[in-house]
């Protein structure tokens, strides 16, 4: 009999330091204070673990003492263990939220990945933190690197398994990312899903493009469809909004996908087919600066992807959504919401700063050093972005001052609040 209740006290003093290896996240991890990341991030991680460490060791401290001295029978003994169990698995869940961190942080001690990170890190928060009192207190995100070809994003307050909310915006770019950083304009759109939850936008923005194409005589369909979409449309917006031509520019590489992809309408899925996405990115640039070098892009694109090999229902769906494309950018344009006090989205965004004269000449520089003093770091991207299109910059040279350029970016980091 004592031999089981030494077993189930032994399992229990497992449990118990398993429990509290959860608060010890930050010595875990061991960043030193040059990459470490803010006092204000830890504060918003630590207390959580804590608090999971605590809520699973009160548990298990009331199952030990009412069980444990009676587990020398057999009744007392099967509750004891099924409820050990069940702090088991209560507690693997609450390890999803410390794994997580602690993958994001064990990437800080990579030299050269970890500071290009940090500048990644400013960058998102330059994205998220605009002129409207619901973005002046988003977390500062974190930024780090994953398996994929595409970024994503895990907001702040999204649950994590075991219930607890993610304190801050966690933001993953594939690692090919960073070999491509013109192309981190992808980091602005997933601010962009930040920004506009912060901003109660995610049900008002589908809401004002269904009634502004059901006005101009479309579709049930097609007007259903873009409600859907906009919540991947409202964040490319965004990331224009930052980055302007820049913008239309990336999505050229970005959405270039096989014809079956590029062309396809999936039921259910929210992202616009990559035909659409960089056709109305085109459009904003032209009701922006009129006609310009992204009329040949759209030239090329339409010629990439020819309609005539697609199912006739898709097709026909797919040509009413090109042809509404301009009652689309009309709305996001010119819609002014009640959550932004009757401002416009383009309001609180940088369009007129990354005009393409202005990009342009930035671009020009570069026969020496590129200047871009007065800069926001979301225009900075932009002008190199542009320096690829307009400069031919070799890829090698352009990598090189990009990459000093987001790690004199994160030298900053860790003065964000």
């Amino acid at each position: 009999m004592h031999g089981r209740q030494d077993r189930l006290g032994r399992r229990i003093q497992s449990i118990q330091f398993r429990i509290e290896s959860l608060s010890k996240l930050r010595n875990l991890v061991m960043l030193s204070p040059e990459i470490d990341i803010t006092e204000r991030q830890w504060a918003v991680i630590e207390p959580q673990l804590v608090a999971s460490s605590a809520r699973l060791s009160a548990r298990l401290h009331r199952a030990a003492e009412a069980l444990l001295p009676k587990a020398g029978d057999a009744a007392p003994a099967r509750n004891l263990n099924g409820a050990l169990g069940q702090i088991e698995l209560d507690m693997s869940r609450a390890f999803t939220f410390f794994d997580t961190y602690m993958d994001v942080l064990t990437q800080r001690h990579a030299p050269v990945l970890g500071a290009m990170l940090a500048g990644c890190d400013v960058l998102a928060l330059e994205a998220m933190r605009r002129d409207h009192p619901a973005l002046a207190t988003i977390e500062p995100p974190l930024v780090y690197c994953e398996r994929g070809i595409g970024a994503a994003i895990a907001r702040e307050s999204v649950p994590f398994p075991d219930g607890s909310m993610n304190p801050m915006p966690l933001i993953q770019i594939p690692y090919a990312r960073l070999s491509e950083k013109y192309n981190l304009t992808s980091l602005l759109h997933e601010a962009g899903h930040q920004a506009l939850a912060r901003l109660q936008l995610v049900g008002a923005l589908p809401k004002l493009v269904e009634e502004a194409l059901q006005a101009a005589g479309a579709s049930r369909t097609t007007s259903q469809l873009y409600a859907h979409w906009m919540s991947e449309i409202g964040p490319d917006f965004w990331a224009f909004g930052l980055t302007g031509v820049a913008e239309a520019a990336a999505v050229c590489e970005i959405f270039a996908m096989p014809s079956s992809q590029a062309l396809r309408i999936a039921p259910g899925d929210p992202h616009p087919p990559p035909y659409l996405r960089a056709l109305l990115c085109f459009d904003w640039c032209r009701r922006a600066w009129g006609m310009g070098p992204w009329d040949a892009w759209e030239h090329d694109w339409l010629d990439a992807y020819p309609l005539d090999a697609v199912p006739p229902e898709t097709r026909r769906i797919l040509i009413e959504a090109r042809r509404c494309i301009p009652v689309v950018s009309h709305a996001l344009f010119g819609g002014r919401f009640r959550e932004l006090g009757g401002r416009r989205l383009l309001d609180l965004l940088d369009l007129p700063a990354v005009a393409p004269a202005r990009l342009e000449q930035i671009a020009g520089s570069t026969v020496r050093k590129i200047a871009l003093e007065g800069l926001t770091p979301c225009a900075q991207l932009a002008a190199f972005r542009m320096i690829r299109v307009w400069r031919k910059v070799p890829e090698q040279r352009l990598d090189r001052m990009m990459t000093e350029w987001l790690v004199k970016l994160g030298k900053g980091r860790r003065l964000l609040n």
